[in-house]
């Protein structure tokens, strides 16, 4: 008797599972909005008040036209800073973090969680835990960006290696290869694009974060527009924010050029 109620409570769940799972989505975004206040009428109320600040913004104060572009440049150099060295300390870990490459479970737990704690601290706090190291300016910036780059490239990279033909590094340990070479002549080719690709997204992402960390006093613009918007100056504000807009879109461009070199993207007609 017991066994054909558990064969009808398992029938069951099968054939409403979709409906169960649907239901489950609804309650966690229900729970999820409920406990953060989100509200279409407050929105609405405040659209005015929105439309008003951006009114203030115009037009745009180009006064302080060459600090601001000067202080773009430091957080481009930030982010280019940052990005080269967390990449370069991500480059050898993350073949020690991956599971095809490192048979040792140890030493690949270990540097995963390395990862995971400088990809799981935000550069915010990167950056004021490094404040308080070496002071205000840029340095700290370049720190907490190189530090959360190696977690979340360390982590990119890994798994990308782990996703290398199995079939090519075979083929390659079967010649007698050390694995030095294995690693060189059969994974890194296959990798290559992607941890590029890796790469030029965390520069544009970086210029991006190193904004932010102006905010915590570690440099670059940041503490340009911090400053602005304290000082009720909107239309500093405005001109602040279209030279991070124009900052953000070259180096996009500039990435989507060296991807379309590297990986020889064919345009489809």
């Amino acid at each position: 008797m017991k066994m054909l109620n558990l064969k009808k409570i398992n029938i069951l769940i099968r054939k409403y599972k979709n409906f169960l799972v649907g239901i489950l989505i609804i309650a966690v975004y229900y729970w999820a909005i409920k406990g953060t206040d989100v509200s279409l009428i407050n929105f609405t109320k405040g659209i005015p008040f929105m439309a008003d600040f951006i009114g203030r913004m115009f037009p745009p104060d180009i006064s302080n036209l060459g600090r601001f572009l000067a202080k773009a440049l430091e957080t481009l150099q930030m982010a280019i800073a940052g990005s080269t060295i967390g990449a370069l300390i991500a480059l050898p870990l993350s073949f020690l973090g991956a599971r095809n490459v490192m048979p040792n479970k140890l030493v690949y737990h270990s540097i995963r969680t390395i990862f995971d704690i400088c990809r799981g601290i935000n550069e915010i706090v990167w950056g004021l835990i490094f404040v308080s190291m070496v002071g205000l300016g840029p340095f700290p910036g370049v720190l907490a960006l190189a530090v959360h780059v190696t977690g979340a490239l360390g982590r990119y990279f890994s798994e990308a290696i782990e996703t290398a033909d199995s079939e090519i590094i075979k083929a390659i340990i079967s010649t007698g290869a050390s694995r030095v070479q294995v690693i060189v002549r059969g994974i890194f080719p296959q990798v290559k694009p992607l941890f590029i690709n890796y790469s030029l997204y965390y520069l544009e992402n970086n210029f991006r974060a190193a904004t932010v960390l102006g905010l915590v006093g570690a440099g670059g613009i940041g503490m340009e527009l911090l400053t602005s918007m304290r000082l009720f100056r909107s239309e500093e504000v405005l001109t602040i924010l279209i030279i991070m807009v124009l900052m953000v879109t070259a180096i996009d461009r500039f990435s989507a050029h060296i991807r379309k070199k590297i990986t020889r993207v064919e345009i489809l007609n």
